[in-house]
C-alpha cells in the first residue's frame, strides 16, 4: 500500500494492532508498506478493507492479492 510518508510510522502500528494482521512491515519501491492479513472469507475481507484499513488517516493507494487456498499453515483455527 502507498501511506503518505507522514503517515507512515501511525498506519504502520494502526495496522499491528490489528487481530488480523499476521505481519506488517515497511517497504521500499513502488509502495512503503505491506500487510499480510488473515480473514474467514471475502465479506470479511472486504469489511477489514472498508471499516478498519480505509480510514486510516494517510493511505493512498491499496493493492490486494486474495490467497484463496493454503495448503499448509502454522497457527490458531478461526472460530
Amino acid at each position: 500500500m502507498k501511506v503518505e510518508p507522514r503517515a507512515l510510522s501511525a498506519v504502520g502500528a494502526a495496522l499491528a494492532g490489528h487481530a488480523e494482521a499476521d505481519v506488517v512491515a515497511a517497504t521500499t519501491g513502488p509502495t512503503n508498506l505491506m500487510a499480510g492479513v488473515t480473514c474467514r472469507d471475502t465479506r470479511a475481507l472486504y469489511r477489514y478493507l472498508t471499516e478498519r484499513v480505509a480510514p486510516l488517516s494517510g493511505v493512498r493507494e491499496l493493492e490486494t492479492a486474495p490467497v484463496i487456498r493454503t495448503v499448509k499453515r502454522v497457527g490458531t483455527l478461526l472460530p
